[in-house]
């Protein structure tokens, strides 16, 4: 009897300790924005908490986010939530994965030459030839030059990489999923979790010191006449979160599942590292039939 009482207590410190620190630690940053007094609250282990900034206008909270609350960027603003940097937000793995909910509501984001939408943006100084230098971004392209629509951006060791959605035009007051991954060879964006472009990568991400933003960057923002080419996004936002590692396809497409049911991503395993609830009971099982 006390040698399995003394099995359980070590099975119970290492699937109570052991994998939820070791998987904790790939989670850089969440932002649910659910909570109205809080609301650039980081639910991940960092505490990366954000805060609101605006040239025009204000980022408030919303009860009409895809998962209870949200970000709500009004149309004709320039607001965004800016997370002070800290060490934890530079990738030292070589892989990443950003997500989040984004709906539009401004149709001149699309119509015409249209506007950048910079949904996940890790900053990096501004330097000569380097007007979008960015340690890793999920980013909306204006229609106007061609390219598609949601893209993975990151300017690596050894030159810029990105994967981008050819399809576009979106449509207004329609929610997407969108998430951009590296594995240390690729580079993929999902669009409502279909994988839509592959891109090779090239390099490791490179660390910087300034801030992540989300719903605008801040490659040049004192510079008023391009202001509105720098990623201002009209709508809500919702669900951001940034890991260290890369999901699968299917990972990808079971948090957007979940996203469609109102459930938020604390209930998923592969971000949070929660252990079902059944294992605890199948390991007492094995043990208790242990000789």
């Amino acid at each position: 009897m006390f040698r399995i009482m003394l099995v359980l207590g070590a099975l119970l410190i290492y699937l109570f300790c052991c994998p939820l620190t070791n998987t904790d630690a790939k989670l850089l940053g969440y932002w649910a924005f659910e909570d109205k007094n809080n609301l650039g609250k980081d639910s991940s282990p960092n505490r990366n908490d954000g805060e609101t900034k605006a040239f025009i206008g204000e980022a408030q909270w919303t009860d009409k986010g895809k998962v209870r609350g949200g970000l709500q960027l009004e149309n004709a603003q320039e607001a965004w939530l800016e997370v002070p940097h800290h060490e934890s937000l530079n990738v030292k793995t070589g892989q990443i994965t950003m997500m989040c909910w984004v709906k539009f509501t401004d149709p001149g984001a699309f119509e015409g030459f249209g506007e950048d939408g910079s949904l996940i943006w890790k900053n990096a100084p501004f330097a000569e030839n380097k007007r979008f230098w960015t340690s890793y971004a999920l980013r909306l392209y204006r229609p106007g030059i061609n390219r598609g629509s949601f893209s993975f951006d990151a300017n690596m060791t050894e030159a810029r990489t990105a994967a981008i959605d050819p399809d576009f035009p979106l449509v207004v007051d329609e929610w997407y999923h969108v998430a951009g991954t590296a594995d240390g060879t690729t580079v993929k964006v999902y669009t409502n979790g279909k994988e839509k472009a592959v891109g090779n990568q090239r390099g490791v991400f490179q660390p910087s010191d300034d801030p992540l933003t989300i719903g605008f960057d801040l490659r040049d923002p004192d510079e008023p006449v391009a202001r509105h080419f720098l990623g201002f996004v009209r709508g809500i936002i919702d669900e951001v979160v940034i890991l260290d590692h890369a999901l699968t396809a299917g990972q990808v497409k079971e948090a957007m599942e979940l996203g469609e049911r109102g459930k938020s991503l604390e209930s998923f395993q592969p971000v949070f590292g929660v252990e079902p609830q059944d294992k605890l009971a199948i390991k007492w099982g094995e043990i208790k039939t242990a000789k």
